[in-house]
């Protein structure tokens, strides 16, 4: 089907595109986007971390009860992605990211001022602000670059991926100036005010009509030359789950998530484990997350130029690496041997994903394909996380945790080799 064919068929005149186009409406909505991921995932996702181990200190919060609280807001994160992406589709990104905006001040606001005993905490920061993160997150503000971007899409992708690196470097220390000068809730009314600017940038700089709630699409659905593939079909979110390209993408997720929710989960109380001071095991977290916003960065400027699976192969492969190096490193060149490439891997792999399931199945399948992947993703990596402390209690050590992640990863270096466009896609449209 013909560029002017979709146009068409989407009652999208040119001389629209051409406007939107010069009048650089998808630069704007890629900088709204990335300030509201900054400040509505980084922020309370790791910035909270701060504000709670002093919360905890204060109320005097059982640890049990925060640990569930804290699972509860992971689960929020990225369960409810196939309902972020049917609302995505319903209602569009603008309606769906206010609300998730609105849940994250109100948690925010509430555990400022309300929670005093561990259950409101769990229902203030798991329900609400864990709800607002995957509503005003990820999800659809992929959805909407997506859409917008089909010429330069790994790059577009990777910006907005960036912003929870960027923020989660500066949330932290942040954050902990704020508690130093005032209070931990000063922290909390901080994050509300924050999350009260991107609602409103996000009503004021972004266009209600078109079908994603963010204007009319810059390009429509086309293949770009190039060794890059860029479907020019419509996929519907059954026709994608038939082909086998998609379980290997599925596969490919899954390893991340789990390697990477690991390190997170465990990473720092292993190499206490193994003698690290504090320091040491707080800067190997540090230097993943930097390396995680380098990898970004690396897979955005080559993804519209080298073929997303090409680069996810090669980004298994230093995961590999890293998860077997971090068994047992030894001093700070063992941490660092282990944590570039952990950290360069997860960044680069976020980026791949995102950009694949856009390339191969076009801008209209991505909310309900990525939704499916983030919350089995997210359920397999909290499962695994669970096991894994069992396992260590068990046996005193992590290492058939790291075994098991490590096997899984060799497999995704093959998963994602296969992951190649698919073929016998859907009529045009």
């Amino acid at each position: 089907m013909s560029v002017e064919a979709h146009m068409a068929a989407a009652k999208l005149p040119p001389a629209s595109v051409d406007r939107s186009l010069a009048g650089g409406y998808r630069w704007r909505l890629l900088a709204v986007m990335w300030f509201v991921v900054a400040v509505v995932v980084a922020l309370p996702s790791v910035g909270g971390g701060v504000l709670n181990a002093h919360m905890i200190a204060e109320l005097q919060f059982d640890r049990g009860v925060y640990g569930m609280s804290f699972g509860l807001f992971v689960i929020m994160m990225g369960v409810p992605g196939p309902l972020v992406a049917c609302l995505v589709r319903r209602f569009g990104v603008k309606p769906v990211m206010m609300g998730g905006c609105a849940l994250v001040i109100v948690g925010a606001l509430l555990i400022s001022t309300v929670v005093r005993e561990g259950w409101q905490f769990a229902a203030a920061f798991g329900l609400l602000v864990g709800g607002g993160v995957a509503a005003a997150g990820v999800l659809p503000a992929q959805a909407a670059v997506t859409h917008w971007f089909v010429d330069r899409r790994a790059l577009a992708v990777s910006i907005v991926l960036s912003a929870i690196d960027v923020g989660g470097i500066v949330a932290a220390p942040a954050l902990q100036w704020v508690v130093g000068a005032h209070d931990w809730r000063a922290g909390w009314r901080l994050i509300a005010a924050l999350g009260g600017v991107g609602l409103v940038a996000i009503a004021f700089l972004l266009r209600s009509e078109g079908g994603y709630g963010v204007g009319t699409p810059a390009l429509t659905e086309r293949p770009v030359s190039g060794r890059v593939y860029k479907s020019d079909r419509a996929w519907t979110f059954a026709e994608a789950l038939r082909t086998r390209t998609f379980w290997c993408i599925a596969f490919f997720t899954v390893a991340v998530g789990m390697n990477w929710i690991f390190f997170m989960a465990h990473g720092v109380i292993h190499l206490r484990d193994l003698g690290f001071e504090p320091g040491q095991a707080a800067q190997a977290v540090a230097v993943m997350v930097t390396a995680s916003l380098a990898g970004n960065v690396t897979a955005g400027a080559l993804g519209d130029r080298v073929p997303p699976a090409r680069i996810g192969a090669v980004t298994m492969v230093l995961m590999l690496a890293g998860v077997l190096l971090a068994v047992r490193p030894a001093g700070t060149a063992g941490l660092l041997a282990f944590a570039l490439p952990v950290g360069f891997a997860y960044g680069a792999s976020q980026v791949c994903l995102m950009a694949m399931l856009a390339n191969y199945f076009g801008s209209k399948a991505f909310p309900a394909l990525f939704g499916a992947l983030l919350a089995g993703g997210t359920l397999v990596a909290a499962v695994l996380a669970g096991v894994a402390g069992a396992v260590f209690e068990r046996d005193g050590a992590y290492t058939p945790i790291f075994h098991l992640c490590a096997a899984v990863t060799a497999l995704a270096i093959v998963s994602i080799a296969l992951a190649t466009p698919p073929r016998n896609g859907p009529s045009a449209r």
